[in-house]
């Protein structure tokens, strides 16, 4: 059983080998109920892990859950070409764009989105139609830079802390699955 990636690489691999099976096992179930089990073990702990960080990201970062909904994204389980079965569950550790947040207006000399304020931020509306959050680079009129707010080393922490729960997660899943088949092929 392993767990790799992380908010560095921007998903997490949740991977469960034959070799992890007890050798009992695998000489009572058929190859069929064995890749049956690396595949639910393997979906059940992605979706737990996505729901995890759906929970905890927003308290993190202070964003609402919203905007973080459409980022986080389960991989279902697939063989590769090695035949080892991996899920991936991809953590969309981009930028936020501040008008995705919800707009609060200019403060002093900056813009407020979201509970954040972004020191020399101004709303525009540039000649294609889209609104955006912009700050100055320089004192100059021109050029200027479209305002986000980063989440990665919040995802990073939420990430480092979920990766131990989820390893224990994928054993008691796949423990659960194998006692099911198991008790499926002895009828």
């Amino acid at each position: 059983m392993a767990i790799t990636g992380g908010s560095d690489f921007g998903w997490l691999d949740v991977e469960l080998n034959t070799s992890d099976l007890d050798r009992l096992e695998l000489s009572v179930l058929s190859p069929a109920a064995i890749k049956r089990i690396q595949s639910r073990a393997i979906n059940e702990t992605t979706a737990w892990i996505k729901s995890r960080l759906l929970r905890e990201l927003p308290s993190a970062t202070g964003l609402p859950r919203k905007n973080l909904l459409g980022r986080v994204r389960q991989g279902m389980a697939s063989a590769n070409l090695n035949a080892i079965i991996t899920g991936k569950v991809w953590l969309g550790i981009k930028p936020i764009d501040a008008m995705a947040l919800k707009d609060e207006g200019a403060i002093d000399s900056g813009y407020m989105a979201g509970g954040f304020y972004f020191k020399g931020g101004f709303k525009a509306v540039t000649k294609s139609g889209h609104t955006g959050i912009f700050a100055r680079k320089s004192k100059a009129r021109l050029p200027i830079r479209r305002q986000n707010v980063r989440i990665d080393s919040f995802a990073n922490e939420v990430v480092r802390r979920l990766i131990p729960q989820a390893e224990q997660q994928l054993s008691s899943r796949t423990q659960r699955l194998i006692g099911f088949e198991l008790e499926r092929a002895t009828r």
